[in-house]
């Protein structure tokens, strides 16, 4: 992502949530992914580029998440994705629950690696999918334990 998409985190700076403000520079990398850490010019407050995004404390790398949502946009099923990428299936659930919850962020960081090329249909259609899928399972009839 461009440095001109963030905006400072601290609430008492005066560029709080001002994106393309120039304020934002890198300070360094850090972890294993290499995530990036952002200093505010304006206030001197350093903060990862996670950090506001449903990614924050994520374990996979960017390459690994955009793979999981190509796949699963292409019609693969969950545990078909999880074994092509060595995860566990719950690990791909959780990011489709990422992408109902926070569904505009998810769907820049997809539009911005080029995942979604027009419009925002194939996501919902992916999430409304995911969703009929858990509703189905979750209203089955619940068996009434009987006492003899």
């Amino acid at each position: 992502m461009n440095l001109d998409q963030f905006s400072c985190q601290n609430t008492s700076c005066p560029d709080f949530g001002k994106t393309g403000a120039g304020n934002i520079n890198l300070y360094t990398r850090y972890g294993r992914k290499q995530v990036r850490l952002l200093i505010c010019k304006t206030c001197g407050k350093t903060f990862s580029e996670l950090k506001g995004t449903p990614f924050w404390d994520s374990r996979l790398d960017w390459d690994t998440i955009e793979k999981i949502y190509r796949s699963l946009l292409a019609g693969q099923g969950i545990r078909a994705t999880a074994r092509d990428f060595n995860l566990s299936k719950n690990t791909v659930k959780r990011y489709l629950r990422l992408a109902n919850k926070d569904y505009s962020t998810v769907l820049n960081f997809l539009q911005d690696r080029g995942v979604i090329s027009n419009g925002d249909s194939q996501l919902r259609e992916l999430l409304s999918q995911f969703s009929s899928r858990r509703r189905s399972t979750v209203t089955a009839s619940p068996r009434i334990a009987t006492t003899n």
